[in-house]
C-alpha cells in the first residue's frame, strides 16, 4: 500500500476509510497503527455505537500483528460510544480534546465516524462537527483515520468526503468459490498515487494487497544484446540463427497436441543445463505430472527442482486470480534470480480475467516489464486459426511477442505430421521453412524441410 500511495499516506492527513461492513475497514486502521505507534509515538484509538471496544480488541488480538506490549501503552482505545449515548456531541469533542493533551498521539482513528454523523440532526450540523474535529487535530498535528460504512455512491454527497484530504474505498465482489475484494484510492490530496482497483486478501497478517502491472510504457531502455540463448533443441537453434536474442518474449502457438508445452520444457532444460534458474509456471498440468512426461523425453528435471533450480509455479485457471498470480510470478522471479520465464500457457489468462478487453493490455504490461528486468519469457498458447496469421492467438497477442513460433498438424494420407515454424524474429535474420517435427525418447528433434 506504500507504493500505492508513493511513501505512504501524507502526514498530518485525514484519510476517510470507507466501505461495506465487512469489507476491511477495521482491520486496515490496525495493521497501521501497530506498524507506527511506538512510545515516543502514540496512537488514540476511538470506538463509537458501531462495535464495542471489547469485541474490537478481541477479534484485532487474532492477527499477527497485535501487539500486547503496545495494548494501552502505545495504542490508546478509548470508548465514544457510552458519552455518545449519555452526554451527546460536545461532551464527546472535550473528550477528544483531553486525550490529545494528555497522549499527544501522532496517529488518531475514529470508527465510526457515521455513528456520529447519524446522531446529528442535518448535514450543515454534521459539517460542522467535522470541521471542529478537524481543527483539533490538525493543531496537534496528528494523522488521522476516520472508518466509515458508505458506499461509494455515499461518499459523494456526504460532508466526511468533502472535507477529508484522503479516501480509500474497499469493496468486494462475492463468487461461487471465493470472495474478491478490492482497494481503490479516491482522492489523496498533495501526493500522487496508484489509481483503479487494487486486488488484496485479508490474512492473519493482515491486508496483503498485489500491485497489478500497467500497460505502460517503461521508462527503462532495452538493452540490445547479441548474445543468442539456446532454446534446447539444436535443429531449432538452427532455424533461429543460433538462437533465441536474450531478453526477449517468445511466443508458440499452436493447437492442442502439437507439442508447445514440450518446446517449452526443452527452453527451460537448456537454461538449467547451463547454470541459470528457472521459473516454469503451468496451468494444464501439475508439476508431478511434468516432471514424469519430461523424463520420458530425455529431461530429467527432478534433481533440478530437489536442488531448487527449478521454481514450478502451479494454479487451476479456474481459481486463478491474475492480479495475485502475476504478483507471486515476480516475487519469485526477483527472489530466485531467475533469468528465464516460461508461462504455459497465457491462454489461461484470458480465463481467470473477468474483462476479456483488458486481456492484450495485461499480457504486455506482463511481457515489458520482465523483458526490462533482463527476463527472457517463453510463453506457449492454444492457437485459433493458422491461415490467419493477424488471428493466431485471440485479441491479437501475437503482436507482443518479439518472436512467434507456429506448430500444426498437417495429413499425409494416413499420417498426421508435425511441424514447426519461425514466423517472426524482431530485428533477426530466421529461416522461413517450414520442418518436421519429432518427438520421441530422447525430446524434440527438428526434421527435414516440408512443402506440403
Amino acid at each position: 500500500m506504500d507504493k500505492i500511495l508513493h511513501g505512504g499516506l501524507p502526514k498530518g492527513a485525514t484519510t476517510l476509510i470507507v466501505g461495506r461492513p465487512g469489507a476491511g475497514k477495521t482491520v486496515l486502521a490496525h495493521q497501521m497503527v501497530f506498524h507506527n505507534a511506538t512510545s515516543d509515538s502514540k496512537v488514540v484509538y476511538f470506538t463509537t455505537l458501531a462495535e464495542p471496544l471489547v469485541k474490537v480488541i478481541k477479534y484485532q488480538q487474532e492477527f499477527s500483528f497485535f501487539d500486547n506490549d503496545k495494548f494501552q501503552d502505545c495504542v490508546i482505545y478509548q470508548d465514544l460510544g457510552s458519552v455518545l449515548r449519555k452526554h451527546g456531541v460536545a461532551k464527546s469533542l472535550e473528550l477528544i480534546d483531553d486525550l490529545l493533551k494528555k497522549h499527544e498521539p501522532r496517529i488518531v482513528i475514529i470508527d465510526s465516524i457515521k455513528t456520529i454523523s447519524d446522531i446529528l440532526y442535518s448535514i450543515m450540523e454534521c459539517r460542522e462537527f467535522l470541521l471542529d474535529l478537524s481543527l483539533r487535530l490538525t493543531t496537534w498535528g496528528c494523522t488521522t483515520l476516520l472508518l466509515a460504512e458508505y458506499s461509494e455512491e455515499d461518499i459523494e454527497i456526504r460532508p466526511e468526503g468533502a472535507i477529508a484530504d484522503g479516501i480509500i474505498f474497499l469493496s468486494g465482489a462475492e463468487e461461487k468459490k471465493r470472495q474478491r475484494r478490492f482497494l481503490r484510492i479516491l482522492k489523496m490530496r498533495g501526493t500522487g498515487y496508484v489509481g483503479g482497483e487494487i486486488v488484496f486478501q485479508i490474512t492473519e497478517n493482515g491486508l496483503e494487497l498485489f500491485l497489478r502491472l500497467n500497460p505502460i510504457v517503461s521508462d527503462q531502455e532495452y538493452k540490445h544484446f547479441e548474445e543468442r540463448i539456446s532454446t534446447g533443441i539444436p535443429g531449432l537453434d538452427e532455424m533461429t540463427g543460433g538462437g533465441i536474442p536474450l531478453d526477449t518474449t517468445t511466443l508458440i502457438s499452436g493447437s492442442s497436441g502439437t507439442g508447445k508445452t514440450i518446446i517449452a520444457l526443452h527452453f527451460a532444460y537448456a537454461g538449467l543445463l547451463n547454470g541459470e534458474d528457472i521459473v516454469y509456471v503451468t496451468f494444464e498440468e501439475n508439476p508431478l505430472q511434468i516432471i514424469k512426461r519430461s523424463f520420458h523425453l530425455g529431461l530429467d528435471l527432478q534433481p533440478y527442482v530437489e536442488g531448487g533450480q527449478l521454481h514450478m509455479i502451479h494454479v487451476s485457471p479456474i481459481e486463478l486470480n491474475v492480479d495475485e498470480h502475476v504478483y507471486h510470478i515476480q516475487k519469485t522471479v526477483q527472489e530466485s534470480g531467475a533469468k528465464r520465464l516460461i508461462v504455459d500457457s497465457i491462454s489461461s489468462f484470458e480465463v481467470g480475467m473477468e474483462d476479456k478487453g483488458k486481456y492484450t493490455d495485461y499480457i504486455w504490461a506482463m511481457t515489458d516489464y520482465f523483458k526490462t528486468q533482463g527476463i527472457s519469457i517463453f510463453l506457449t498458447h492454444e492457437m485459433r486459426n493458422y491461415d490467419d496469421a493477424s488471428t493466431l492467438t485471440k485479441h491479437g497477442i501475437s503482436y507482443i511477442a518479439d518472436n512467434l513460433l507456429v506448430l500444426r498438424f498437417i495429413e499425409q494420407g494416413m499420417d498426421i505430421k508435425r511441424y514447426l515454424r519461425v514466423l517472426k524474429m524482431r530485428g533477426c535474420k530466421h529461416s522461413f521453412e517450414m520442418r518436421v517435427l519429432h518427438i520421441d525418447s530422447k525430446g524434440v528433434t527438428l526434421g527435414e524441410n516440408a512443402n506440403p
